[in-house]
């Protein structure tokens, strides 16, 4: 994974100096979604989410007309309480934060390109986490029989593959406010609910962000000899 990351950042800094370079960097808000929920304190599940601040940083690079190749490295964090009740009722309480790295494929839609939908692989690596469990007897106990510190449960790697919108709106030639929404899919476990029973949770991933992104243009020099060579 080191050599992964390491020839992500080695094609950013050799494509810096190549035409149609785009750089960027936002600030949100991000929050997981659980698919499953009932009200039922009985039966089911119950959780409630945190909202989180997240920041990204991103370099593209324009490889075709409407088609930008780079990746996005990110800090992002899980803040939720989460409740199964079955025979016996477990809760969890966590926290956790994560580093991303996320190679991305961007398309620019239309002649101007104000929208742009995108496609990631974002591995996220723990930095820091905090997760309470506690597990009661029935659906009705109130105080449970044990609460323990859960912590290792939580994964050190996850991979959630995702994809978003992003709105451009020009300042000028080179620079652009952005707006994005992106939703990643859990592919790996973020935490485990029982020890016992090694029930998995994985969320997905809401980010809704903004922030500015500046264009660095081939120096003219360079597009003329590029242009005789092809002629």
């Amino acid at each position: 994974m080191k050599k992964f990351i390491l020839g992500a950042l080695l094609l950013g800094v050799s494509t810096f100096s190549f035409a149609q370079n785009r750089i960027g960097i936002e600030f949100g808000t991000s929050f997981p979604t659980f698919s499953g929920r009932s009200d039922n304190q009985t039966v089911g599940s119950t959780q409630s989410v945190d909202i989180k601040p997240s920041v990204g940083a991103y370099y593209l690079r324009k490889i075709d007309r409407h088609v930008y190749l780079g990746a996005e490295f990110g800090l992002g964090a899980y803040s939720f309480f989460y409740s199964q009740t079955g025979n016996i009722k477990t809760q969890i309480t966590h926290n956790s934060s994560y580093f991303s790295v996320a190679p991305m494929v961007d398309f620019g839609l239309g002649k101007h390109q104000y929208i742009h939908l995108y496609l990631d692989l974002n591995m996220g690596f723990l930095t820091s986490a905090n997760q309470t469990t506690s597990e009661y007897y029935s659906a009705t106990d109130l105080v449970p029989y044990t609460t323990y510190n859960s912590q290792s449960n939580v994964a050190k790697f996850i991979f959630r593959p995702g994809l978003g919108l992003k709105q451009h709106f020009a300042l000028s030639k080179m620079w652009h406010v952005t707006f994005k929404e992106g939703f990643n899919f859990p592919a790996t476990d973020l935490t485990h609910l029982r020890i016992a029973t090694n029930e998995n949770i994985h969320p997905g991933y809401l980010t809704l962000q903004m922030g500015v992104m500046r264009k660095f243009h081939r120096p003219k020099h360079a597009q003329a000899g590029a242009s005789k060579k092809e002629m």
